[in-house]
């Protein structure tokens, strides 16, 4: 036996999981629904829906994978015609990426059961409880990757 606390039983570890719940929960509802479109697929066409004309090394930094990840995930989703590419014109060699109209069609029919999950998650959590999560989890942010807020403020 370890001597080690399970993980449910510290603050990280229980985030970990419920986040790792959330996250398979999200991934099978999008399945019943597109069943080509896996949940890093989501999240790729929802940084582009945010801010289009990123360059893959953005979108990597963004969704916290490597390189030959997120050129993976851009190759499926040019194939599925989730997204496109024009060049850069300010970087020789780079290329911009953005949704197709269907990328963004099926962001649009997928993002409402992404919101339905996400708020059946905090069913029965009292709002003063929500808010607090959400400043601990900012904290967690900030201290393990520094710039990642940045990225979405208005």
């Amino acid at each position: 036996m370890s001597n080690f606390p399970e993980p449910h039983d510290t603050a990280a570890g229980a985030s970990w999981i419920a986040t790792r719940l959330i996250y398979n929960r999200i991934s099978a509802r999008i399945a019943e629904v597109h069943e080509s479109v896996n949940i890093e697929q989501l999240f790729l066409l929802m940084e582009l829906d945010k801010e289009t004309g990123l360059r893959p090394s953005m979108l990597a930094d963004r969704m916290l994978r490597s390189k030959g990840t997120i050129s993976s995930l851009i190759k499926h989703a040019q194939k599925n015609d989730l997204i496109c590419s024009t060049p850069d014109p300010l970087h020789k060699n780079a290329k911009k990426l953005h949704l197709t109209e269907y990328g963004k069609k099926l962001l649009d029919e997928l993002n409402p059961i992404i919101y339905q999950e996400l708020e059946g998650s905090m069913e029965g959590v009292p709002p003063e409880h929500q808010a607090m999560i959400i400043k601990v989890m900012q904290n967690i942010i900030k201290a393990e990757h520094p710039d990642y807020l940045s990225y979405y403020a208005s």
